[in-house]
């Protein structure tokens, strides 16, 4: 699958739906790279396009204020498409601005990097963060139409965001897959990706969002890693460190396995292989007590939390999640220091 059917689908639907305006959302970086990606579009329908400055600092608030304010400007109506051409960034936050624009109208995503290909272009959760809370707002709103991934996008993308890509991937190995887990672990030339890689966890998070649309159950396997690595992400780019999502994802992984093993879980010999195997592709940063101090307050505020507690999706074997464990603030400093520390 690559450009060519991504472009005969996207022309099907605007003539089958009458659709005569759009709109392509995008980063300069991606822009640079990719600008006429989409020029053959221009036969079928008006297109108008809106390049962002690249990363999460655009993910904001104020940023969708601006897309909303020149979509009114140029007299858009609720028949609009918006077309997201990005990464994860792009995808949420346009998917924010599709639910949110009149009250809704259509749109899809393209993605460009290997993390929105498998996880933010699918299942319909739009955002945009705030300043102590990442994603902190957002919808449930699904694309109009979903579209092939080319992963010939990826040919121009940065190594770093290629391994922020690949530790979305391996939350997808441990809460679903422990063959995929030892593919990769068994790999002479790590990272290296396949498309079989790619369909599975698209696959998988498409099965998972048919089962639980709105995210009232099963879908919340889908949030392992993230408990800690959302702490980890927001609290970089507090102090100006940013790091990647998927970065912060395989950090969380790491030691939200470490919990799942503390609690009695995992056996402390699948543990074991995720701790060997992670840190030599991932920076996997020391828990100190201060560290862990700095941190529990971006985990409190985390919006998978229920009742005052902690939520966490936890393993209790590689390739197995169950989700909705709720923890008090006060044992994590207890489990995980203490493993740390051994």
């Amino acid at each position: 699958m690559g450009k060519s059917e991504t472009i005969e689908r996207l022309i099907g639907h605007f003539h089958r739906e009458n659709i005569r305006n759009v709109v392509i959302l995008t980063d300069k970086n991606v822009d640079r790279c990719h600008g006429n990606y989409f020029d053959a579009l221009s036969e079928h329908v008006e297109v108008d396009k809106l390049v962002l400055r690249p990363g999460e600092k655009s993910k904001t608030i104020q940023t969708v204020a601006q897309i909303w304010d020149y979509f009114a400007d140029k007299q858009y109506d609720k028949d609009v498409f918006l077309l997201n051409f990005g990464g994860g960034m792009v995808c949420d936050l346009g998917g924010f601005v599709a639910s949110t624009y009149k009250r809704g109208i259509r749109f899809a995503n393209c993605p460009t990097t290997l993390l929105a290909m498998i996880d933010a272009a699918i299942g319909g959760k739009t955002g945009v963060n705030l300043p102590s809370m990442k994603n902190g707002a957002g919808t449930i709103y699904f694309p109009d139409i979903q579209l092939p991934v080319d992963l010939s996008l990826l040919d121009t993308l940065h190594i770093n965001d290629f391994f922020s890509g690949l530790g979305e991937l391996m939350k997808y190995a441990l809460i679903a897959s422990a063959d995929l887990f030892h593919s990769l672990r068994k790999r002479k030339k790590f990272p290296s990706l396949t498309m079989e890689d790619v369909n599975f966890c698209i696959d998988f998070k498409t099965k998972i969002v048919q089962e639980d649309p709105y995210d009232k159950g099963i879908r919340h396997i889908l949030n392992f890693g993230h408990t800690f690595g959302h702490a980890l992400e927001s609290y970089a780019a507090k102090n100006g460190k940013p790091i990647a999502h998927g970065i912060a994802v395989a950090q969380g992984l790491y030691y939200e396995s470490l919990l799942s093993m503390q609690f009695g879980l995992l056996p402390q010999e699948e543990w074991q292989l995720i701790a060997d195997f992670l840190p030599k592709y991932f920076p996997i940063p020391e828990i100190t007590p201060e560290f862990l101090e700095n941190l529990l307050p971006y985990m409190q505020n985390d919006k998978k939390n229920h009742d005052g507690k902690l939520n966490f999706t936890l393993i209790d074997h590689i390739g197995h999640a169950t989700p909705d464990h709720s923890v008090s603030a006060t044992i994590i400093p207890r489990a995980t220091l203490r493993s740390t520390m051994d």
